[in-house]
């Protein structure tokens, strides 16, 4: 047993500190799965890890300025919340960082195939809402959902309104795309609903792309049916 013991602390030290780690990163025999419990909580109450909720854990990471142990990083959490839940991040937390608005909530938003109920988490507060594609954590098409995730949540985005939104997009974003990037944009955007695809269709047209907004207005019916909040400005 006391070997078994050793062996499982010596999982632990080999962990980078900050990382948040689950029992199901560590190497054991499932039929001891409560006596790795039982040592995870000890180790908790020495003080070796701190628990961040249920299974999940992290070594403190101490400060080069003597502060003590650090709280774990937010991009930590982030990674962390993307994998547990199978998405990726977005929501106003997202498009603060997009430059889309300067207002930084506390409420971090998943887009997730399978959403959960609100939970808290540390400091913050964690919503789901339904994602449009399921993708890896690392994939690179991320930022162009989170684009997109923007334009269906334009009239939503706190602080600015959807006229705001639309500008900040066309000058942060759509206006530094390379034609790939718009092809991907419209390719992506078609599983995204009509209101979505309208607006990527005039972006489109403001920059002059007629060939793509012409591909993306094809997948609309009845565009003229479609509210808009925004004024065009086309090029």
């Amino acid at each position: 047993m006391e070997s078994f013991r050793k062996e499982i602390l010596r999982q632990i030290e080999r962990i980078e500190r900050g990382r948040i780690f689950t029992i199901r990163d560590l190497s054991f025999d499932s039929k001891k799965t409560a006596n790795v419990t039982v040592l995870l909580s000890e180790q908790c109450k020495k003080g070796v890890l701190t628990r961040l909720e249920r299974g999940a854990y992290y070594r403190p990471k101490e400060s080069v300025l003597g502060f003590g142990p650090l709280p774990v990083y937010q991009d930590e959490i982030l990674r962390y919340l993307n994998e547990k839940l199978d998405g990726y991040l977005s929501g106003a937390y997202a498009y603060n960082k997009m430059g889309l608005t300067e207002q930084m909530p506390r409420v971090m938003t998943i887009a997730t195939p399978s959403p959960v109920r609100l939970f808290h988490i540390k400091n913050y507060y964690v919503k789901c809402m339904k994602s449009h594609y399921k993708v890896p954590l690392r994939d690179n098409v991320i930022p162009y959902l989170r684009v997109l995730d923007a334009i269906k949540d334009m009239e939503h985005v706190p602080g600015v309104s959807a006229q705001d939104v639309y500008d900040r997009l066309k000058q942060y974003h759509f206006d530094e795309y390379s034609q790939a990037d718009l092809k991907k944009i419209v390719s992506l955007a078609r599983r995204y609903p009509a209101r979505v695809r309208k607006t990527v269709a005039d972006m489109l047209g403001d920059l002059g792309q007629d060939d793509l907004q012409e591909k993306m207005a094809k997948t609309i019916n009845r565009p003229d049916r479609i509210r808009l909040s925004y004024k065009r400005h086309k090029a």
